[in-house]
């Protein structure tokens, strides 16, 4: 959801709570309600403090699990990065195949994982495959010597990292609030709008009796679309999580390869496709 949409929303649910009060004015029981309000004016801070806690814990729930995916791709970009660099440890040939494969997973996290995760929600099989070659590939190393024994020891660490990043990123790709909870959300939403609505005192002044209902209902509103977007991470959204790590850790594989004068070999295409397909 962009900004013009949200915009829309908001500026939609501020003519409207305007609009509800204009009517609730003009209507003849209006003054005895407004009148009788201040008897039970307990229930309603009740019913407002219920709603903000409520809100509340919504929200910082939904703000753990955005950050829980942003950490995520963080650590899986970063174990790819290490693993590069403890591949060095081995053989050259060795080395190309462990790089390749790892630069090609890189690839395919951001051509084609990332899209995947903001159309259906779940992870791309060509980033499941490059995992599984460079287990593969790991696992035919040849253990030399004590160095190569303590690399290859590395090697499993860090590829147990870039598992569990992956595994988090995917975790939280859609993390979806509960129906239920929606219901009870918007309920105390418009409960709280209606409210003020209902207690508004048709002899005060319209302009400031609409800014207070307003500034209520865009607050709930804006409330109410945060946590819609914390729950889609990967929404490709103004604030969406992106693979800029991955990308990153790409340019600096590159550049390390460069300056060590290694060129290796990259088993896929630009996008991540293995080149045998």
């Amino acid at each position: 959801m962009n900004f013009f949409a949200l915009a829309g929303i908001i500026i939609g649910v501020a003519a409207a709570s305007a609009g509800m009060l204009w009517l609730a004015r003009r209507n003849p029981l209006n003054e005895r309600f407004s009148s009788q309000l201040g008897e039970h004016s307990s229930a309603f801070e009740f019913l407002g403090i219920a709603f903000a806690i409520l809100l509340g814990f919504v929200v910082l729930q939904a703000y753990d699990s955005y950050n829980d995916a942003k950490r995520g791709a963080e650590q899986e970009a970063q174990a790819v990065l290490e693993l590069t660099r403890t591949a060095s440890a081995f053989t050259p040939e060795e080395h190309d195949l462990l790089e390749g494969t790892l630069v090609c997973y890189g690839r395919a996290v951001i051509e084609q994982g990332w899209p995947a995760m903001q159309d259906r929600g779940e992870g791309s099989p060509v980033v499941t495959d490059w995992g599984r070659r460079f287990r593969e590939v790991a696992f035919e190393l040849r253990v030399r010597s004590l160095v190569e024994d303590a690399a290859f020891r590395q090697l499993l660490l860090e590829q147990d990292r870039r598992i569990e990043g992956r595994r988090m990123r995917l975790a939280e790709a859609v993390r979806v609030t509960p129906p239920p909870m929606w219901f009870v959300l918007i309920l105390g939403a418009l409960l709280t709008v209606g409210w003020i609505v209902l207690g508004a005192d048709r002899r005060g002044s319209f302009v400031v009796q609409a800014s207070a209902v307003g500034s209520v209902a865009v607050m709930a509103t804006a409330t109410l679309l945060l946590v819609w977007f914390l729950d889609h991470p990967f929404a490709n959204e103004s604030g969406s999580i992106t693979p800029i790590e991955m990308e990153e850790v790409l340019r600096v594989i590159e550049e390390e390869s460069h300056a060590e004068g290694v060129e290796v070999t990259h088993p896929c295409t630009e996008d991540g496709d293995p080149l045998s397909a």
